[in-house]
């Protein structure tokens, strides 16, 4: 059997996938394919493979500046195939951008046909998270266990371009694990109470764990830890009391003598975490002392993104008393890693390919609108991609595959309204009788059920027969597959069935406002969309006057509303079209404005783009009527990234943050946090600042006064 020698991995911004992958697919050279910016990344991945396995060879190749393009990546890939004497490899496409992913895919199947490679699917590879498994293109294959032989915490934060300062290892809580509160009175007879509160907390929760998990293979805890900061060599830019890993997953403990201080520590303990160790990561908070009923929900309150599938939330006796084994450990923060791989049994026989019916090659040139076209797209975590595919193609008909994930409320009338006002520019916005009785909301529908956003042929299969059931009509037109949203299994299914049913691919660029046609090239845009942003932005309403008015009072010591107001007043002067202002409606509720620093405070929409104004205050109250209490730096900037993970859920690469904050203080220092939480590089630090589209999770930070803002504020973002 012709058995690969070399594999093909894809590295993305979490380089944790593509190392398993490396260390999993049986080959003795390994090439990591990135972006210009993931080059980084994709070379910290090379040296841990280097390190950990013996392979013949690694080597990083990049596709290009533009990860979003899908020639530079099919013309990588040919020109390696080529050198690699067109003989058969492994590809693992679970990194990179989901265009990377789609047009590896694709190619892998065109350079090595089944015909000639009967082994093929299983050669094609993607991550399954959730069981740990590399599954196969081939449904009747058990997929590979990962393998994480050697891979240890100081590797899984290298490889995320973090390492500890060996010198930081307290000696307080080693001295309390080694010889208890005794040896610690021993050696620091003048320590305060209050410190020696916090050291014991730590010691306890470290020594239990060490306890019920050191003699158990892959596993490894480490106690208190701290994360060098790149730009201070001599300093650290975050911390741990302890840190847990079974397998490749990781738990980072953070041990408390008081609850209340879970509560203002949790957001930023989460983001230190996430971005030394990834997605594979979950936290624990123990508090001394026992159980405080409502703790883990004033967490959620204070912050919604902490999920308590991630976040964990302990009083020190309920850890003493309920973890008292490894296995209970192992069920409490790393559930189904114990169990076996998933079996063949049910498993689905692949799908032939089949041969293209005659003439089913795509068209001479691209459908525009007077053609007449026929949509088949996705639904993913973010709703904009299928708007405005919507507007780019102005379809006859339309067929949208959700997967369990999505959110269809009010889509099939927002993508009515999108297309509606495609074809009737300058006209007022339609009610849902007009749509249903013009037609419009009949040429949106969606399959009767959810598609599995992780099998590619079932939504291959879902796709093709629609299609097929399309082309049986009267005088059928042209087909369209827009592959922008939903998971990478689900555009690669859409993908594969375009090819085998002569429809043409498509991909939209939100950064230049294009839409790229896998045959035919860039495709010009005609218009904007016309977006429903009440669909877009839950929880925001349209805001006419000054926010300082319509906030609350508490809500006004949570957030900058004056610097907030002059931001807005500034973007919309320099409009040259229209432009919506929404405001978050917590601001006017006393108890839910608590948390308004971890949102944007204002959305301005500019057609289909979206800028978020966030500026999180520096000081802030947990109840209603509480203390004051000063906020750190670090949990000022994880504020910042809260609010961004919120406008791209909405909007994607459609939308944008700009945080402000005024002079004073050590901005500089939060300013730096931001920007090592985002990843960014120091080039882009040096960059001048400015409002821009397309890096939807690097936020952009302004320092500013009301009287004397940036020259990035006079941008007109209607020709952005």
């Amino acid at each position: 059997m012709d058995s690969p020698r070399t594999a093909v991995v894809l590295v993305g911004q979490n380089p944790t996938p593509a190392l398993l992958s490396s260390l999993t697919l049986p080959a003795d050279h390994l090439l990591l394919v990135g972006s210009d910016g993931t080059l980084p990344v994709a070379r910290r991945v090379a040296r841990a493979v280097g390190r950990l396995t013996d392979r013949a060879s690694v080597r990083v190749l990049s596709v290009g500046p533009d990860p979003h393009d899908f020639g530079p990546v099919t013309d990588t890939l040919a020109a390696f195939h080529r050198d690699n004497g067109e003989e058969p490899w492994f590809l693992d496409y679970t990194g990179g951008t989901k265009v990377m992913s789609v047009a590896a895919a694709l190619f892998h199947e065109q350079a090595l046909p089944r015909d000639r490679h009967p082994q093929v699917l299983r050669w094609r590879h993607y991550l399954d998270a959730q069981r740990d498994l590399l599954r196969t293109a081939d449904g009747s294959h058990p997929g590979r266990p990962v393998v994480g032989d050697g891979v240890d915490l100081r590797t899984l934060a290298e490889i995320h371009g973090a390492r500890w300062l060996d010198d930081r290892d307290p000696e307080p809580v080693r001295l309390f694990v080694q010889g208890g509160k005794q040896a610690l009175l021993a050696r620091f007879p003048d320590m305060s109470p209050a410190v020696r509160r916090g050291v014991v907390a730590e010691g306890r929760v470290l020594s239990h764990l060490l306890r019920h998990t050191r003699r158990h293979r892959g596993t490894e805890v480490l106690g208190p830890r701290q994360v060098a900061d790149p730009l201070h060599p001599a300093g650290a830019v975050a911390d741990f009391d302890a840190v847990v890993r079974y397998r490749h997953r990781v738990l980072c403990v953070e041990a408390k003598s008081r609850p209340d201080d879970v509560v203002a520590r949790a957001g930023w303990t989460v983001t230190k975490a996430r971005r030394v160790f990834g997605g594979a990561v979950q936290v624990l908070f123990v508090h001394s002392g026992p159980a405080v009923p409502g703790l883990r929900e004033r967490v959620t309150a204070y912050n919604p993104a902490l999920s308590a599938r991630s976040v964990h939330v302990w009083s020190l006796d309920d850890l003493l008393a309920r973890l008292t084994s490894f296995e209970e450990v192992r069920k409490a923060f790393f559930p189904g890693l114990g169990a076996p791989p998933r079996g063949t049994a049910g498993a689905r026989l692949p799908t032939e390919p089949a041969a293209r019916p005659d003439g089913a090659e795509p068209p001479e040139r691209h459908p525009g609108a007077g053609d007449g076209p026929v949509l088949v797209t996705s639904l993913g975590g973010s709703r904009m991609g299928t708007l405005t595919a919507v507007h780019a193609h102005r379809p006859a008909s339309t067929l949208v595959l959700p997967s369990r994930q999505s959110v269809l409320g009010g889509m099939r009338e927002a993508a009515a309204r999108t297309l509606y006002a495609a074809e009737h520019p300058g006209t007022d916005r339609p009610g849902a009788a007009l749509l249903k009785e013009s037609g419009y909301r009949d040429r949106v529908r969606f399959t009767p059920e959810p598609v599995d956003g992780s099998d590619t042929e079932a939504v291959t299969a879902v796709a093709r027969r629609w299609i097929a059931d399309q082309g049986a009509g009267t005088a059928p037109g042209p087909v369209i597959v827009d592959i922008t949203t939903g998971t990478k299994a689900m555009s690669l299914g859409l993908a594969l069935a375009a090819r085998r049913t002569g429809a043409c691919v498509t991909y939209q660029l939100g950064r230049r406002r294009t839409v790229v046609c896998l045959t035919h090239g860039a495709v010009p845009l005609k218009g904007r969309a016309s977006v429903d942003w009440p669909l877009l932005l839950p929880g925001y309403s349209p805001l006419a006057g000054p926010l300082e008015e319509r906030a609350c009072e508490p809500a006004r010591g949570q957030v900058d509303t004056g610097l907030l107001d002059a931001a807005r007043t500034a973007l919309v002067r320099a409009a040259g079209g229209p432009v919506g202002v929404w405001m978050d409606d917590s601001l006017g509720d006393p108890v839910e404005c608590l948390s308004a620093q971890e949102r944007p405070s204002l959305v301005l929409t500019f057609d289909d783009r979206a800028v978020g104004l966030a500026a999180p205050g520096w000081s802030r109250r947990r109840t209603l009527g509480g203390e004051a209490h000063p906020v750190g730096r670090g949990a000022w900037a994880q504020s910042v990234f809260s609010a961004t993970l919120l406008l791209n859920t909405g909007c994607d690469v459609a939308g944008t943050v700009v945080a402000l904050t005024r002079p004073g203080g050590d901005v500089s220092r939060a300013v730096e946090l931001v920007d090592w939480i985002t990843q960014s590089e120091e080039e882009e630090r040096r960059s001048p600042a400015r409002i821009g589209f397309g890096e939807p999770l690097r936020p952009l930070v302004a320092v500013a006064s009301p009287e004397d803002l940036p020259e990035l504020f006079d941008t007109d973002v209607s020709l952005l």
